[in-house]
């Protein structure tokens, strides 16, 4: 055989050794846990309804979607807690597959992760003392307070810091103790995702959250950008779209939220 023509071929099937490698890789997203495929999943528990604990277990709607999602993988989810500032940080350092926390897409932080198509609206929502809450008969009176609670390093804090620049921004390491604050009058408003104020807000009774929204959000899951994640991160946007068109989404979403739609009297 001619030298050069062997030369070539060795070269020709080194290259489509490569790239059938890639391609069996990317198609293996999963890590192995004596041989069963994992999904390790970021979460912050500690934030009802959307994700929070229960004695030992990890409860909430982004729960039910992690069980949803690994039957469909046929993957065990193997939870990874932290606090919600290291989320990030540890799905960049691959040390967690997903973050499944009541995040939501925001443009902030799409030059670090990428986001799986949003499985919920939402929004910034303010909670304040009953006794204070006719005082917020406006939105804007939300930016004149003296001091406002959010979380540390979350779109809460960007948010107060950006609109309310008058205000004092507190932030607290978990919305439990934005909440305490609040009660004992160390802060005049709380700023947070509506699904969290809500439940807040019905869980105490010298509570009550402002009726509107202060900006409109998306929860949504957070991936690496690397391509090693490519082949998971579209498997699950087609899970999520198809759960969202079968009705199994708001099956699970109508768990945690009644809505109720009334009509008013014409003007």
């Amino acid at each position: 055989m001619n030298i050069k023509f062997l030369k070539q071929t060795v070269i020709s099937v080194t290259v489509l050794v490569v790239l059938f490698g890639c391609a069996t890789a990317s198609k293996e997203p999963l890590s192995n846990i004596d041989g069963t495929p994992v999904l390790r999943v970021g979460v912050c528990p500690d934030y009802p309804p959307v994700i929070y604990k229960k004695g030992n277990k990890i409860c909430g709607i982004e729960a039910e979607l992690a069980d949803y999602i690994g039957k469909k993988l046929d993957a065990k989810i193997f939870y990874v807690i932290m606090s919600f500032k290291n989320l990030i940080p540890k799905l960049e350092k691959g040390e967690i597959d997903i973050i499944m926390s009541g995040m939501s897409d925001a443009d902030i932080r799409k030059d670090r992760v990428r986001f799986v198509e949003p499985y919920m609206n939402s929004g910034l929502m303010a909670i304040v003392r009953k006794n204070d809450f006719k005082k917020f008969n406006s939105y804007t009176n939300v930016y004149k307070s003296l001091k406002i609670g959010c979380i540390d390093e979350t779109t809460g804090e960007t948010f107060v810091k950006e609109n309310a620049k008058n205000a004092t921004c507190q932030t607290f390491g978990n919305a439990a103790k934005g909440i305490d604050a609040l009660k004992s009058g160390k802060i005049d408003v709380f700023v947070d995702d509506a699904p969290f104020v809500l439940k807040a807000a019905n869980d105490n009774s010298n509570l009550a959250a402002l009726p509107w929204l202060l900006s409109n959000d998306r929860l949504a899951w957070a991936m690496s950008k690397k391509r090693s994640s490519d082949y998971l991160y579209h498997r699950l946007n087609k899970i999520i779209n198809h759960a969202r068109q079968n009705g199994d989404l708001r099956r699970i979403l109508n768990k945690y939220f009644e809505i109720q739609i009334k009509i008013k009297p014409l003007p």
